[in-house]
């Protein structure tokens, strides 16, 4: 996952835990792509203490992860419903293609069952 998305969804899960000094510094460098500089004239800060701010802000941001790992679970969740939307669009090919056999019909109640499984797994994770 790019770096800059993986900032962006941990300020989006975990943001509302940090001060509101932290979230303006660090919703300005993510988010508005100032550099240092910027944001220690913004802020009225030295340089290396805009850049000592981002970087605790980012390991508070990681911690908050290692420790509840919703980020993680997002993730796995958003992988489990593309892998149940492959599975739907097989199934409505496979409908509409042609008549079915028995077999085709068997396959299908699998490939039902296995989207069944996938949406009680997700339902479970939240």
């Amino acid at each position: 996952m790019d770096e800059r998305l993986r900032k962006t969804l941990l300020y989006d899960f975990y943001g509302e835990l940090l001060n509101e000094h932290q979230k303006n510094v660090y919703s300005a460098a993510i988010f508005d792509d100032m550099n240092y500089s910027e944001i220690s004239d913004e802020f009225g800060c030295s340089r290396q203490a805009a850049f000592d701010l981002v970087k605790r802000i980012d390991r508070k941001l990681e911690g908050y992860e290692e420790r509840l790992g919703l980020l993680g679970r997002f993730l796995l969740a958003r992988e489990k419903i593309d892998a149940l939307k492959g599975s739907i669009e097989n199934i409505d090919k496979s409908i509409t293609d042609s008549k079915l056999s028995d077999k085709e019909k068997k396959a299908l109640k699998g490939e039902l069952s296995s989207i069944m499984n996938l949406s009680n797994e997700v339902i479970e994770e939240f």
